[in-house]
């Protein structure tokens, strides 16, 4: 048997690796092991120490840039809630030529063997496409490390072979298995594979949510790995209402998490997502992501990272915006100073970094790649993306502020009741019955040059953000534009009749439609 075992794991024999359990866990579950590269010749009398239990075996499959065997390498991102049956059934399923063992450390070594040598870059070419698609393994063979062998301590061992039912098989079975799937190495690079759809848009998905959603989670980090799963639904339908976002939150907690999350923290987390801008927790701020990320990968799916943010980001803190009619503020932490800019400070670099000295902060150009887009617009976007609303100063309540106090003093200037005829004459006309306001376009105009230019950007911008409404025809007049009287009038006061002293020439005429009742008889009395 070891002399079998010995042919076909060929390799290279000038060394081999011993190692030895230490009897400990990770905190993944994950077995830990020492290790050492004896430098000797790889014979049969070795396989047969290995297969006796007094030396555990790890060989390399390199025969200079041949081998006759590789391997796809799966860590779980969590070995105590793991399962290999799901990738038996792919293997099954898609009638892959492998052989899925059974690896010291609990996870699992997919192999693959050849009938002659085959070329090393051929076959990490096809092993990744299959394995990206696939399994999300973070190490795949030949690549200059030594893979344990199976079968260590024969008769007891731990690290075996499953057939294509999931089933655990002896050694002498294991070899009929490579013999029934070996396959030609050109047959292998032209290997065509079914594209793998586990549920909707499935290979457009970021790395790190396929490995929960196909093995599960038993640790901790839960609520993080949970934010993960949510951005991608949110990117996957950016039409999903937040009860939406909510059942499908509480559907992925109890479908990845051994122990689900509570509820309440399931919805909060839900409702937190869809207010939108959020962008994927990955390494090195969010290290729990290490075992289950591949960036390389997730660049280039469409539902991924895309164009990765310089990590630089991630020392950005609490960055937040501020936004009037006009303008947008961002404000951050960073080097330990906040700091405040504009979009005009984040247009390039060097707006930026004349904005940071003001703040005694040097800023370094980031290194520019070779192709892709620039690391300091990526970065500027992941600010942007980032940002919340400043509470203290949300930007409804700024709007409605601006609101009143526009149409309050435009009121105030220009206002008649139910003369429709002085639209023309530059009046707002207020209409009793309905108690809106009608005036037209060109009022407005030279009301907001003369007394509003700071607040709006353009007229067009004024009628929007002040809720205006336009109307081809109305009492005989065209191209008029309306808006709701607000709280500040009663339209009933207008109704009085002014002193017979003033004449619509005079601004008291217009200006005390808007004094009290009270204020007016003590204007008569002072006079």
């Amino acid at each position: 048997m070891h002399k079998q075992l010995f042919d076909l794991f060929k390799g290279d024999t000038s060394r081999y690796l011993k190692s030895s359990l230490t009897g400990e866990d990770d905190e993944r579950g994950k077995k830990s092991a020492s290790y050492t590269t004896v430098h000797e010749p790889v014979t049969s009398d070795i396989w047969k120490l290995h297969l006796e239990g007094k030396l555990r075996l790890g060989l390399r499959p390199e025969m200079d840039d041949k081998c006759r065997w590789a391997c796809i390498d799966v860590d779980p991102s969590n070995y105590k809630s793991y399962s290999e049956k799901k990738y038996v059934e792919i293997i099954k399923k898609y009638k892959l030529p492998f052989v899925p063992v059974k690896s010291k450390s609990g996870g699992l070594h997919i192999f693959v063997f050849f009938s002659d040598l085959a070329d090393n870059k051929q076959v990490l070419k096809k092993l990744s496409e299959i394995n990206n698609q696939f399994f999300l393994a973070q190490e795949i063979f030949p690549c200059n490390k030594a893979v344990n062998m199976p079968y260590h301590n024969v008769n007891a061992s731990m690290e075996f072979a499953f057939d294509d039912n999931n089933t655990p098989v002896l050694v002498g079975r294991f070899i009929e298995l490579v013999n029934q799937k070996i396959i030609n190495p050109e047959d292998f690079y032209n290997l065509k594979v079914g594209e793998y759809e586990a549920e909707s848009q499935w290979s457009n998905y970021p790395p790190c949510v396929q490995k929960l959603i196909q093995e599960g989670w038993s640790g901790n980090n839960r609520n993080n790995f949970l934010f993960n799963v949510l951005v991608l639904e949110a990117k996957k339908d950016q039409s999903l209402s937040v009860q939406q976002l909510e059942q499908i939150a509480i559907n992925r907690n109890n479908q990845i998490f051994t122990k689900p999350l509570p509820a309440s923290e399931v919805i909060a987390l839900a409702k937190s997502v869809s207010k939108g801008g959020y962008t994927f927790q990955c390494p090195p701020k969010h290290p729990e992501y290490q075992p289950i990320c591949n960036k390389d990968l997730c660049k280039t799916r469409s539902l991924g990272i895309g164009d990765s943010i310089p990590d630089i980001i991630d020392q950005f803190d609490n960055v937040k915006y501020i936004q009037d009619t006009k303008n947008i503020w961002y404000m951050f932490d960073y080097k330990g100073q906040h700091i405040t800019v504009t979009p005009e400070d984040m247009k390039d670099e060097k707006s930026f970094r004349v904005r940071l000295l003001k703040h005694k902060v040097y800023w370094l150009t980031l290194p520019k790649p070779r192709k892709g887009p620039s690391p300091f617009e990526l970065l500027m976007k992941g600010i942007v993306d980032q940002a919340e609303e400043s509470v203290e100063h949300m930007y409804s309540d700024t709007l409605e502020e601006e609101r009143y106090s526009v149409l309050k003093d435009f009121f105030e200037s220009h206002i008649e009741q139910d003369k429709f005829d002085k639209l023309k004459d530059g009046y707002v006309v207020l209409d009793s019955k309905s108690n809106l306001c009608y005036f037209k376009k060109l009022t407005l105009d030279k009301f907001l040059k003369k007394n509003a230019a700071r607040v709006f950007n353009t007229t067009a911008d004024a009628l929007r953000l002040l809720n205006c409404k336009r109307k081809d025809y109305h009492e005989g007049e065209k191209n008029i534009w309306s808006v709701e009287m607000p709280e500040f009038v009663n339209h009933q006061a207008i109704r009085t009749k002014p002193k017979e002293t003033t004449s619509e020439m005079d601004d008291s005429y217009h200006t005390d439609k808007f004094r009290s009742p009270k204020a007016s008889e003590n204007i008569q009395e002072n006079n």
